[in-house]
């Protein structure tokens, strides 16, 4: 029933667009990936239309954040009727959980084409490692017991007797 009225939905007040609605404007949240490897982690955002000066990353503990605000892109004395705003805006703050004991030093944070990459290397400390175990021997081949022929003997004639 609102899209026969969606013309005219905000005079009725059928409108389900966030634009109409209390508040105003859907927030903006941007998706995120997370790889982690024996080497590193990795976060990826799409965080299209900005700029690298426009975002801020922290790393504390265990918690990645990363925050920054998409603007509207129009002002609300501005004289044109926006018919429908589909996507969100606003301040938005991504906390993430990352491994424990990452360095905030050595991340490495590039934004190309509206994509966030976040590299975070792993100390040693936390990098995977084989252990030995001690007094282990790998097999050098089929062992046999050392046979003694005269026992044999001995014993077949033993054998024999009874």
């Amino acid at each position: 029933m609102t899209q026969l009225f969606e013309p005219f939905a905000p005079l009725f007040g059928l409108s389900r667009d966030p634009l109409f609605a209390p508040g105003g404007v859907r927030p903006f949240l941007p998706p995120a990936d997370v790889a982690v490897s024996d080497d590193d982690v990795t976060v990826v955002l799409d965080v299209p239309g900005f700029a690298a000066h426009e975002l801020d990353i922290e790393l504390t503990g265990d918690l990645l954040a990363i925050r920054g605000e998409r603007s509207l892109p129009f002002d609300r004395d501005d004289d044109r009727v926006w018919q429908r705003l589909e996507r969100g805006f606003g301040s938005f703050e991504r906390l993430l959980t990352v491994p424990k004991g990452l360095d905030p030093d050595h991340i490495e944070a590039t934004i190309a084409d509206g994509v966030l990459t976040l590299r975070i290397p792993k100390p040693e400390a936390l990098k995977p490692r084989r252990i030995e175990i001690a007094g282990s021997r790998a097999p050098t081949g089929i062992e046999t017991p050392a046979f003694d022929s005269s026992a044999s003997e001995e014993r077949e004639l033993a054998g024999a007797a009874a």
